[in-house]
């Protein structure tokens, strides 16, 4: 039979997604600065690159506390 989802295994399914989509993004970013030329992208590549992994720092965070709220 179906097992129902309580709303914790649900927002743990969300952040695990939203984990994948920020690594994906993550790896996307460092393959776009490797072949960076322009100084004003690579800049740009940087701050995106900072603010992804805060993301996923976060992320793991949350899904490591067993997504409680700290």
């Amino acid at each position: 039979m179906f097992k129902r989802m309580t709303r914790q295994e649900k927002e743990r399914r969300a952040a695990q997604s939203e984990l994948k989509d920020a690594m994906r993004e993550l790896h996307a970013n460092e393959v776009a600065f490797e072949e960076a030329q322009d100084p004003f992208y690579i800049e740009q590549l940087t701050y995106q690159h900072a603010a992804l992994m805060c993301r996923c720092r976060a992320l793991l965070r949350l899904l490591r506390a067993g997504g409680e709220d700290p």
